[in-house]
């Protein structure tokens, strides 16, 4: 009779290890399982984040490609701008030339009269005055296109500055938008 228990007693724990050995099977079978599903849902997740990142790629690069034209615009424009005021500036010097030779002019025909009326006794000859005036329009005249040349550089210069900086907050805000 023991040795019958005994028999029974290996085969009760035969059988015990063999429910033990079949539910660790089933735990390690669902555990592979749940990996599985744990290792597509961050395959998944992955792929969402490197598409994700690729269309972010590409939304500021096509942001940089635009800003970049509206910079290369801006910069046409003001190199523009600048030729169209030194256009002027030399409009304006050639103005300021025939002026001058108009005034010479002038001088020549004032100081020729003022020796002719000397010489023929009814005032004596002085053109001082005139020659102070001619000199201070000059040197006004000369400053004044020194300015505005000033001028015209810096606001050329400036605008395509502001154009610049205006790109480039539209595309730090579009980057932002979004």
């Amino acid at each position: 009779m023991i040795g019958a228990i005994k028999g029974y007693a290996w085969q009760l724990a035969a059988l015990g290890l063999a429910g033990l050995l079949l539910w660790q099977t089933l735990r390690l079978a669902d555990a592979e399982v749940d990996a599985a599903h744990a290792h597509a849902d961050l395959q998944t997740e992955r792929a969402a984040a490197d598409r994700t990142a690729r269309e972010q790629s590409e939304r500021l690069r096509r942001l940089e490609g635009t800003h970049r034209e509206e910079l290369n615009t801006s910069r046409a424009k003001g190199a523009a701008d600048l030729a169209g005021a030194r256009a002027d500036a030399d409009a304006a010097l050639a103005a300021r030339d025939r002026l001058r030779s108009d005034l010479a002019a002038f001088i020549v025909a004032h100081r020729e009269a003022t020796q002719n009326r000397a010489a023929a006794g009814s005032c004596p000859a002085d053109t001082g005055a005139l020659d102070l005036l001619a000199d201070l329009q000059r040197s006004a005249d000369d400053r004044a296109g020194a300015l505005a040349a000033i001028a015209d550089d810096a606001r050329a210069r400036g605008k395509g500055c502001e154009r610049e900086h205006d790109s480039a907050r539209k595309m730090i805000d579009a980057a932002r938008s979004e």
